[in-house]
């Protein structure tokens, strides 16, 4: 492999990383321009905790059964034209 050719590869690539610093601005610079800082609370948008309306049980059962059964563990309704449960 040729040395020389290398060494030219080399310092074309340096020169290109160096070229391309020019533009930009260091953090380390005081005096850059940076965009203005935004604050937003964490706690924006809290809605403390509030206690739910209390009801009867005997009501909310009797609506939870006429429902068909909690969400999740409801029974299958027989659908018309399937005849009806196996």
């Amino acid at each position: 492999m040729n040395k020389d050719f290398d060494r030219r590869d080399f310092l074309r690539l340096a020169g290109a990383a160096a070229a391309q610093s020019e533009g930009r601005v260091t953090v380390l610079d005081p005096r850059a321009k940076v965009p203005p800082v935004e604050y937003r609370s964490a706690l924006e948008g809290y809605r403390p905790f509030t206690e739910a309306e209390l009801r009867d049980w005997r009501k909310a059962n009797e609506e939870v059964g006429a429902a068909g059964g909690h969400a999740g563990q409801q029974t299958p309704k027989p659908q018309p034209g399937k005849g009806g449960q196996k």
